[in-house]
C-alpha cells in the first residue's frame, strides 16, 4: 500500500510541478499545438463527411400523398449529420494520446531533463548528437521487443480466459494492468534514458517497485482516457515518472540522489 500512495503521491506532485515557470512552456506548447492539429483535423473531416451525408440527402423529396414524410426526412438527414460529429468526436479521443505521444515526444525528453536536473542539482551527461541518435535507436528497438512478443502472449491468455464463462470478466482488466506497466515504464523511461541507464538496468529498477510503477501507469491509463484531461496528463505523467525515478529507482550518488519523498 505505500508504494500505491506514493505513485498516487508523486502524480500530484507532477500536475503542481507542471504549473511552475520554469516547466510550463514544455506543458502548454505541446498542448496547443496538439488542439490546433486535432481540432483542425476534426473540423475539415466533420465538415467534409456531413457535406457529403447532406449532398446524398439532397433532391430526395416526397410529393403527393406521401408530402407529409418530408419532416420526418430532413429530421433524419440532420440526426445522421450530428452522429457524425459525434462518432468522429469518439475516434478522434481514441486515437488522441497516440498522437499527443508522437508529436509531443521531443518536449516531453527535455521536460523530463529539466525536471532531473532541478531535483538533484546534476548536469545530464555530455553526449553527441550522432551518439545519442544510435543509443535512443537502439532504446527503442529494445524497448519493442520487450513489450511486442509479451503482448502477443498476453493477448493469447486474455483471448483464451475471454471465452470461459465468469473468468472472462477478468480479461479486460489484465490487458488494463498490463497496458498500465507498459504505459509506466515509458514514462519512467524517459529519465533513465537521459541519465544513459541501460535498459535492462532500469527494467530491474522497476521490478523493485512494482506495485509504484503499476499503479503510477494504469492511472495514467485511466486518466488518458477522459476527454480534455488527456490534453495535460502527459506531460503530467512525465514529470511525476522523473520524480519516481530520481527518488525512488536512481541509485544513491549515481544518476539521482538517495531516494526520498517530496519535491525538489
Amino acid at each position: 500500500m505505500s508504494q500505491v500512495t506514493a505513485a498516487l503521491d508523486y502524480l500530484k506532485q507532477g500536475l503542481s510541478l507542471a504549473k511552475s515557470p520554469g516547466l510550463r512552456p514544455y506543458v502548454i506548447i505541446p498542448m496547443v499545438f496538439n488542439v490546433l492539429v486535432f481540432g483542425g483535423l476534426y473540423y475539415f473531416f466533420g465538415q467534409w463527411i456531413g457535406g457529403w451525408v447532406a449532398g446524398l440527402a439532397a433532391g430526395w423529396e416526397f410529393g403527393g400523398a406521401w408530402s407529409f414524410l418530408n419532416p420526418a426526412v430532413d429530421f433524419l438527414v440532420g440526426a445522421a449529420v450530428v452522429l457524425v460529429w459525434i462518432v468522429l468526436l469518439g475516434l478522434f479521443a481514441s486515437v488522441f494520446t497516440l498522437g499527443v505521444q508522437l508529436i509531443a515526444a521531443p518536449f516531453m525528453g527535455f521536460l523530463a531533463e529539466k525536471v532531473d536536473i532541478r531535483a538533484t542539482g546534476r548536469p545530464m551527461p555530455e553526449e553527441s548528437i550522432p551518439a545519442m541518435t544510435v543509443r535512443v535507436f537502439k532504446r527503442e528497438l529494445r524497448k519493442t521487443w520487450y513489450w511486442l512478443w509479451r503482448a502477443v502472449l498476453i493477448l493469447f491468455v486474455v483471448l483464451v480466459i475471454y471465452f470461459i464463462p465468469v473468468v472472462n470478466v477478468l480479461a479486460s482488466t489484465v490487458w488494463f494492468l498490463w497496458s498500465g506497466w507498459l504505459l509506466g515504464m515509458q514514462y519512467i523511461d524517459f529519465a533513465a534514458d537521459n541519465r544513459q541507464v541501460p535498459f535492462t538496468v532500469m527494467l530491474e529498477r522497476l521490478k523493485s517497485k512494482r506495485w509504484m510503477v503499476l499503479t503510477f501507469g494504469s492511472v495514467v491509463l485511466g486518466l488518458t482516457m477522459l476527454p480534455l484531461v488527456n490534453l495535460v496528463i502527459m506531460p503530467v505523467a512525465v514529470i511525476a515518472g522523473t520524480l519516481i525515478w530520481v527518488h525512488e529507482l536512481a541509485e544513491p550518488g549515481g544518476s539521482g540522489p538517495s531516494p526520498r519523498k517530496g519535491g525538489f
